[in-house]
Order: C-alpha cells, then structure tokens, then sequence
C-alpha cells in the first residue's frame, strides 16, 4: 500500500465526510477501501478518471471518464470531500482541476491532494546534478496517455495553488516513511531548517508561522510524499 493511503482515509474519517469524490479515481483503491471500513455512514462516492476506471464492485455510486485538464462538470455545492491522488504532476493545466474541485465542494468542504514530494534534499540534489527531480525523467518520445511527469511539487507551491484559488487552513501531513532515508539529506537541510526556523520566529501571524513551521518540516524536507488538505470557506 502506497505510505500516503492510511492518511488520506484518517482525514476523511476525521472530518466526518458523507460524499467524496475521487479524482482521477484509477482502479479504485479509495472506493475499496471505504467499503471495508464499512458501517452505516460510510460515504458515498464517485469516481473521474481518464485512462483507468474502478475495478467491479469497488463502491463507486457513479463513474466519469473525464480529462482533469479540461472543467469538470460538477453539480455545485455537492461534495464534502475531493481527494485528489497522484495527479496534478501529471497535468498540464492544475489550475483547471482545481478550480473544478472548488465548485463542487460544499462550503467548508476539504480537499485533500496527494503527489510526490520533490522538495526532499536528494530530489534537490538529482536535480542539480542531472536536471531532473526524483521519479521525473525526459518525455522526449512519449504520447498522451503514457506515464508524462510535467510540474514537480513542493509544498511551498501548493501552498501557493491552494491559496489562489481560495482554499484556506492549508495543512501538510505526516506520513509513515523514513525521514530522511539517509544521514547525508539531514546535514544537507541544516540551511533550510535554519531558515525556516529564524522564518518563523519572526512571522507576523499565525498563520505565517504555521506556513514557515510546515516548510521546514521533516516531512517537506525528507518526505517522498505529500499528503495536503485544505478547506474551503
């Protein structure tokens, strides 16, 4: 099981969410999951996807075969949670998904995103020392509907996405992964833990320290993942 799931299924238990939906939904894994949770107030939910679709008998009420790079069409003020799983580095119009996902959120909704991390030190160091992120390579060859990585995230640009398009209470999770895999990231950070620290202290709100204490977290400077949920207002 991908590390970031277990999260991903505490924040939707979390928030006592009764609709969900899944975008891009792949073969199902979230619709899964929920039904062995089971129980009466187990959520609905729907699936989008473009080049997967849900497995048979994966709980889903309703499924859409859909590009995330185009408006989705949603009913408004429907869902009280979107989750969207290792895509928007694999999209080439994020804002668009986004500005989706806002309109199908009931106010106070949560979305919650999911990608990887490209901001861990040894990430850093790939890409200094061969232009490319980890787990990002050339697309030089490939075609639509092949594995295309197209913008590396941080949190930092999350953050900033999330912000633009109106999401508040931007919160970074923790996953269970090793934080840092090896001694050398940890010597690596020590400037960007110094920075965000002394960031932080001269923040001149909550809200900017919050920011500052998350960016110079272990889990943003060492994880391989990103699990982000943000509210709507």
């Amino acid at each position: 099981m991908r590390p970031y799931r277990p999260v991903v299924l505490s924040i939707l238990k979390e928030r006592e969410v009764r609709s969900v939906l899944d975008a891009p939904c792949g073969h199902g894994w979230l619709g899964r999951a929920l039904q062995r949770q089971g129980g009466p107030q187990r959520p609905e939910i729907d699936g989008v996807c473009l080049y997967e679709e849900p497995v048979p008998n994966s709980g889903y009420r309703t499924f859409t075969e859909h590009d995330l790079n185009n408006p989705l069409d949603l009913p408004a003020d429907h869902y009280d949670a979107v989750v969207c799983g290792e895509a928007l580095h694999l999209l080439t119009n994020p804002g668009v998904a986004l500005e989706s996902f806002r309109a199908g959120l009931r106010k106070d909704g949560t979305l919650i995103v999911t990608t990887p991390n490209t901001w861990h030190m040894s990430s850093r160091l790939q890409y200094l020392f061969r232009g490319f992120h980890s787990g990002f390579r050339a697309a030089v060859g490939k075609k639509p509907g092949q594995y295309i990585t197209y913008i590396p995230w941080s949190f930092n640009q999350l953050h900033v996405f999330l912000s633009h398009y109106g999401f508040v209470d931007i919160t970074l999770h923790e996953v269970d992964e090793p934080k840092p895999r090896h001694f050398a990231e940890r010597l690596v950070a020590i400037p960007a833990v110094l920075y965000g620290r002394g960031k932080q202290r001269r923040a001149d709100s909550e809200e900017e320290s919050q920011y500052w204490r998350q960016l110079a977290s272990p889990q943003s400077l060492y994880g391989r993942w990103l699990v982000v949920s943000a509210r709507l207002p």
